[in-house]
């Protein structure tokens, strides 16, 4: 059944023929690891889960609780993010992007920049947060990215001053 036929008032503009498309490859921030990887990390994310749930850090997602960390925008942080469990746990955090550079204290061959990074089982990866952009502010979550996961617990709160 038809419930709707939305047309517009005028042509468009441009149709997607006269658009001209960019073909250079987008630019990559370059992030030199190895201050990071001298210390220990600012801030260690531990996935775990039981019976009664999934939790970060020991805590299960509470929509009225304090933010679990901040981050002071324009800054770059070393983050840990620990798999405690035996199955894998994909890790994804809002309004930023990360450079995944290491994977159970090794050297990935080619890290990325991403904004969801697979925690192996047992495992964890190191990253470095890009809370340079200017424009990030306010609460925003990080959470495990597998719905049942988020929405029994494994999500927390980080808030950008």
């Amino acid at each position: 059944m038809i419930l709707a036929n939305i047309m517009p008032e005028r042509p468009p503009a441009a149709s997607l023929h006269d658009i001209p498309i960019d073909t250079k490859p987008p630019v990559r921030k370059i992030v030199d690891v190895t201050p990071f990887e001298k210390k220990s990390p600012d801030f260690t994310v531990n996935f775990t889960e039981d019976k009664s749930g999934f939790y970060i850090n020991g805590e299960k997602y509470q929509p009225d609780a304090k933010p679990m960390t901040e981050a002071r925008v324009g800054t770059y942080q070393h983050w840990r993010i620990v798999n405690s469990t035996q199955e894998i746990h994909p890790m994804h955090i809002h309004q930023v992007h990360f450079f995944a550079y290491a994977t159970d204290g090794r050297a990935i061959p080619f890290p990325v920049w991403l904004d969801t990074v697979n925690v192996p089982v047992g495992g964890d990866v190191d990253v470095i947060m890009d809370f340079t952009d200017p424009v990030i502010r306010g609460m925003s979550v990080f959470h495990c990215h597998l719905l049942n996961h988020e929405d029994k617990g494994m999500m927390a709160k980080i808030l950008f001053e």
